[in-house]
């Protein structure tokens, strides 16, 4: 079979466990970012402002949960070769991003569970279950905790956008498979 652009391998391609993971966790982020937006809508106290912050917290479990799904995938399952379009240092650089990315995904969370907890909040996940929080009640860490939690969820926003940019300038102006290996097959 001949490599062309528009006709990769098929090894080329990126299982579609991991694509699906892959865009379930865009969509999530783009959630779970968005969603402390709306919080401004809903005064303090009102049963609208807690449904924001449940979803929230539930949303970043699910990140969590899909990470743990994409690094199995990952690890089980058949990855393609790196694209033949990159070059070493862009490889290396592209590698990069993805560890940081990855990192984010877990860290991010993460800090913001310990946030609730600090807050005296239990965490649930849609309400399937629960976890008390297994701290002491200390606003003022939480408020130390907020600007971790905001700054890495805003590198990570960042750090998103330039990944998807990239593909996007592989996919239009390179005209390369860098960006199919991850859509569904046509």
């Amino acid at each position: 079979m001949s490599r062309t652009p528009s006709n990769p391998p098929v090894g080329d391609h990126y299982s579609l466990p991991l694509r699906a993971l892959h865009w379930l966790t865009v969509l999530a982020v783009s959630l779970v970012y968005g969603v402390p937006y709306i919080e401004g809508f809903f005064e303090r106290g009102t049963a609208g402002r807690a449904f924001i912050w449940w979803a929230h917290i539930s949303v970043g479990l699910l990140i969590l949960g899909l990470v743990a799904l994409r690094l199995a995938a990952r690890a089980l399952g058949p990855v393609p070769p790196p694209s033949a379009a990159l070059s070493r240092p862009v490889h290396l650089a592209a590698t990069a991003a993805h560890v940081l990315l990855y990192v984010l995904l877990v860290v991010t969370p993460v800090v913001g569970i310990y946030l609730a907890f600090l807050r005296g909040d239990a965490v649930t996940f849609f309400g399937l279950f629960t976890i008390p929080s297994p701290v002491a009640v200390d606003r003022e860490a939480a408020r130390q905790v907020i600007e971790l939690h905001e700054t890495l969820a805003n590198v990570l926003v960042v750090l998103a956008l330039l990944h998807g940019l990239a593909a996007l300038v592989h996919h239009f102006v390179f005209r390369d498979d860098v960006l199919r290996r991850m859509l569904p097959r046509h």
